[in-house]
C-alpha cells in the first residue's frame, strides 16, 4: 500500500500551524540522533545512514520499474526535468521502505529521504484511499498537518539549530553552509529564517 508521496519544494512555502513544542522536540530528535551515530552535534547527518540506523529499507525507484517510458521520464532523459522526489511504502509484511528518485542531485536526496524518514518518526499514517497507479507517477495525495510536521522534523535532522549556529558564527556563506551540510542553498536559507539565526549579529 503507497501512503506517501512526498511533494516538490513549494510545500516550504504552506502555513499550517505545528502543533506547540514540535519544533523544539524535532531539535531534540535532530541532537539524539547524532549521539546515537556517534556524530558531532554541528556535523552533518547523512540520511542514508540515519535510514540505516533506524532500519529502513531504501531504494531507487528504478529499481522497481521496468517501463523504459517511466524510467525516461523519471530520469528527464527527453530534457522534461522529473519533479517526483520521493515515497514512502507499507510492505504486504507490513514494513516501511522509501523509494527515491536517484536522478535528482545528492543534496534534493538527503532532503527526499530525510522528509520520508520524517513521516516515518512522526508514524503519520495514511488517510487517503489506497491508489493503484503505476509507481511513481500519479500518487498525490497530501495531508498538510502531516506534511508540515516532516517539513520540519526532515529540515532540523538536516541542519540542526547547532550546526547553522556553528556556522554562523564562523561567517560561513550560504553556500558553504550548503556544501558542508550537504543541502540546498534554498534549504539552508529557510533554516536560517526560520530559526532567527539569519538576523544574529557576530
Amino acid at each position: 500500500m503507497i501512503w506517501h508521496t512526498k511533494p516538490n519544494d513549494n510545500i516550504l512555502a504552506t502555513k499550517v500551524t505545528l502543533k506547540r513544542g514540535f519544533k523544539a522536540k524535532a531539535e531534540r530528535l535532530a541532537k539524539e540522533y547524532r549521539e546515537q551515530l556517534n556524530i558531532h552535534p554541528c556535523d552533518p547527518l547523512s540520511a542514508f545512514k540515519l535510514a540505516d540506523h533506524l532500519s529502513i529499507p531504501y531504494y531507487k525507484a528504478t529499481d522497481f520499474l521496468s517501463s523504459p517510458e517511466h524510467i525516461n521520464l523519471l530520469s528527464g532523459v527527453n530534457g522534461n526535468a522529473c519533479e517526483w522526489s520521493a515515497l514512502t511504502m507499507t510492505t504486504q509484511a507490513g514494513n516501511r521502505i522509501i523509494i527515491h528518485n536517484h536522478y535528482h542531485s545528492e543534496v534534493r536526496q538527503q532532503s527526499d529521504v530525510m522528509h520520508e524518514l520524517a513521516h516515518i518518526i512522526c508514524e503519520h499514517e495514511h488517510k487517503a484511499p489506497t491508489h493503484n497507479n503505476d509507481l511513481p507517477f500519479g500518487m498525490r495525495n497530501y495531508d498538510a498537518e502531516q506534511e508540515e510536521e516532516a517539513k520540519c522534523l526532515g529540515s532540523t535532522l538536516q541542519l540542526a539549530k547547532p550546526g547553522l549556529l556553528w556556522a554562523r558564527k564562523r561567517n560561513m556563506s550560504y553556500g558553504d553552509i550548503s556544501e558542508y551540510f550537504n543541502a540546498s542553498v534554498d534549504m539552508v536559507k529557510y533554516r536560517m529564517n526560520i530559526t532567527g539565526i539569519a538576523k544574529l549579529a557576530y
